[in-house]
């Protein structure tokens, strides 16, 4: 017991590595914010899900990577949260597809997803628990440099000095095992001390949660580890508000809690972006501040559709969304 308590302090960190982190992520923020990309892509569907044992609103959740309004908008549960195997549930893993080249990875902070790119076609997405507030994942163009199996944790000096500060025992190295929060697997990127990784935990997954690192569902970091060849470039970002457009030319909006600034995404500055990615006179105002309001973290109709023909009936919108 006691050195599962020396495991769990782990989780604390100093705060000093976390401000630095999340300006980094904001920089980033920042400057996709100046240039809107507008994507192709939407992935995902809504779906039924069959309740397992064990089971919690927060693993699911993290899982199919949609926050708690979302899912309290799909599903009507009594206020206890209590879940029963077997019951059936509604959840959605839509996103909007932030690719940026032919090959390679992209993990959207936002979203917890990590996308996987070959030739041209996504051909695989896992959700990702990443870095918790206060020891933000940096984004920054990154490549797979080597791969680890049965990894060895060696507990950075910042987490023994905390679990020194607080009193308990510390631990220096962690070998294989059930105890290992890297899981079987390690894929290390180009950023020292940064890597993909499975876990112990994996109802950690898809949520905001780890010490900077990524991680994956066992299954998913073993398909990685045998697959993503060392030189796969790694794209980390974060992107609060997503634009898609498809074929049709339809118009699509994927607002998120803008968790790493700690505040409201803001309507006047997805207008003025919108408006900058030259679809202003394309979308329908009333419709993107609910989308906004909302808040739901899932791809969402906002185009601007021509009224019926029969002005004393209300303007029916397309809210089908696109799905890959």
């Amino acid at each position: 017991m006691v050195a599962m308590r020396a495991l769990h302090s782990w989780r604390g960190i100093l705060a000093w590595r976390g401000v630095l982190a999340l300006g980094l992520a904001l920089g980033a923020a920042r400057a996709e914010a100046a240039k809107p990309r507008i994507y192709g892509l939407i992935a995902g569907s809504e779906q039924e899900y069959t309740v397992a044992p064990g089971d919690t609103v927060w693993s699911i959740t993290g899982r199919f990577t949609m926050n708690r309004d979302l899912f309290s908008s799909l599903n009507d549960l009594a206020g206890s949260d209590r879940l029963r195997p077997g019951m059936r549930l509604k959840v959605s893993d839509r996103h909007i597809v932030p690719q940026r080249g032919a090959d390679g990875i992209v993990i959207d902070l936002a979203d917890r997803t990590l996308y996987w790119f070959e030739h041209g076609r996504l051909k695989a997405r896992f959700p990702v628990g990443i870095g918790r507030l206060d020891w933000a994942t940096p984004p920054g163009r990154y490549r797979v440099v080597g791969r680890r199996e049965d990894p060895v944790w060696r507990v950075p000096a910042s987490i023994q000095a905390e679990m020194r500060a607080r009193g308990e025992p510390v631990v220096s190295v962690v070998g294989p095992g059930p105890e290992n929060p890297l899981g079987k697997h390690w894929i290390q990127l180009s950023n020292p001390g940064y890597g993909l990784h499975g876990t112990n935990a994996p109802a950690s997954v898809g949520k905001y949660a780890s010490h900077g690192c990524l991680r994956l569902l066992p299954e998913h970091a073993e398909r990685l580890f045998q697959e993503a060849r060392d030189g796969t470039a790694v794209e980390v970002v974060y992107e609060p508000v997503k634009i898609a457009r498809d074929r049709l030319g339809s118009v699509f909006l994927e607002v998120h809690h803008d968790v790493y600034r700690g505040k409201p995404v803001e309507l006047e500055s997805v207008l003025a972006w919108l408006r900058a990615a030259g679809l202003g006179d394309r979308v329908d105002w009333s419709r993107i501040a609910e989308v906004v309001a909302r808040t739901w973290g899932t791809p969402e109709d906002v185009t601007l559709r021509a009224a019926t023909p029969t002005p004393a009936e209300p303007t029916a919108w397309d809210t089908r969304g696109a799905s890959q």
